[in-house]
């Protein structure tokens, strides 16, 4: 649309002198900070890291670190990564030319919602620190060092981010593990895709569909020293999820691959159970709760066995003729004291104190009262009451009972 001004001929408009006849001849951008520099780089490894660019990934990186570089972006890449960034965190520290900063790699899988990166490691989307060292050369930078930022976040040393890793990919699960696990990744991937859909019924019945699962296999020394090595000593597998963005299971092979595929299919599927159950929770003090999070995390481990028809039946026995007859199902959590005989306890009896829920009040009842405590963060007696009816003290001494009758 055209306004025409008031009168009878049309406004005559006047050309602006052009930019090079009013500026100066002798100005020029103002160039580039080595910091922007460094940052216009680690963007355009992003970038490729995400088009599957590895000779982008790699352009910045010097000749010693290229292998570690190589193995990131492959394990990365086989991994379903389908969100990624790189950040850098703070000011830069320098020694002449060279420059030390911290740079954060965010990363999502399997196309969950990614949040925006944030300084602190245990919120936004799950994230590696680094401090690498940029040296100049050839009029660019170029990585030359890369090392830990002293930065504490628990989601480090993640399995993918220092050496190279076998990948198997399946149509729910994903399974890796170090040059040596091998022959076990091809072994537990149709185990695990079998029990990725058991607990996939349970995830849409809680409303907490997962994208996929993946399975680290650690071999003794990564199972120490992935995560910080935070799996107590009497575990055979972990759950961990990654900021509430996903999570990661790992299983430790020397103790689980020694079974058979029935007892490695009942690991995977119990850490499947932690999955459906925990992740995307709005419950940080879920772990007050232990008996219920191994408890149902059992019940769905072990389906479709009831818990009188499973281990649990014959560890429960044993434990009560040693410590005595259960007085109650809602133990307390485990601490870093506590011995195996405490261990299995919790485990058992959670498992048979939640299939006595489930049978008395109904498998749909029984899930809403686990989201209610786990994922919502209710007392126990407020979601009996909500989902169940009576009160907990009264489901509490029921499930006793039932349990008695079923040893």
């Amino acid at each position: 649309m055209v306004l025409w001004p008031e009168g009878e001929e049309p406004a005559t408009a006047t050309p602006a002198p052009s930019a090079s006849a009013s500026a100066s001849p002798s100005a020029s951008p103002t160039p580039a900070t080595p910091l922007e520099k460094v940052d216009a780089l680690i963007d355009a490894q992003a970038q490729a890291l995400m088009k599957g660019d590895e000779a982008g990934w790699l352009a910045p990186v010097d000749r010693k670190l290229q292998t570690r570089y190589r193995a990131i972006f492959r394990n990365l890449r086989g991994l379903d990564l389908t969100a990624a960034d790189l950040t850098i965190d703070g000011q830069p520290k320098m020694n002449g030319a060279t420059m030390k900063v911290r740079v954060d790699l965010n990363y999502c899988f399997s196309g969950v919602d990614c949040p925006a990166h944030r300084s602190d490691p245990t919120a936004g989307a799950p994230v590696m620190i680094s401090t690498l060292t940029w040296t100049p050369r050839n009029g660019s930078y170029v990585i030359t060092g890369m090392a830990a930022s002293g930065v504490e976040n628990y989601l480090q040393p993640a399995p993918w981010e220092s050496a190279a890793l076998t990948i198997a990919q399946g149509q729910r699960v994903i399974v890796a593990g170090p040059g040596s696990q091998a022959a076990n990744v091809r072994r537990v991937l149709p185990l695990a895709e079998k029990a990725a859909a058991v607990a996939d019924r349970y995830g849409t019945q809680l409303h907490n569909a997962q994208k996929k699962y993946r399975i680290y296999l650690a071999d003794d020394k990564a199972w120490k020293t992935w995560y910080e090595g935070l799996a107590p000593n009497w575990s055979v597998a972990y759950h961990l999820p990654l900021n509430g963005i996903g999570s990661d299971i790992v299983v430790k092979a020397s103790k689980a691959m020694s079974g058979s595929d029935r007892e490695i299919t009942e690991i995977v599927q119990h850490e499947m159970g932690h999955a459906v159950t925990l992740n995307d929770t709005r419950n940080w003090d879920s772990e007050d709760d232990l008996w219920l999070i191994e408890g149902v995390a059992e019940y769905i481990g072990y389906q479709p066995s009831k818990p009188q028809n499973s281990y649990s039946r014959d560890a429960l026995r044993y434990v009560q003729s040693r410590r005595g007859a259960v007085k109650t199902i809602a133990l307390p959590k485990l601490t870093a004291k506590s011995d195996d005989l405490t261990v299995t306890r919790l485990y058992a009896t959670g498992h048979f104190g939640v299939g006595c829920i489930a049978e008395k009040f109904g498998e749909e009842k029984m899930f809403n009262f686990v989201a209610l405590v786990l994922r919502e963060g209710l007392e126990l007696d407020v979601a009996s009451q909500v989902a169940l009816g009576p009160p907990f003290k009264t489901v509490d001494k029921s499930c006793v009972s039932w349990i008695k009758k079923r040893l």
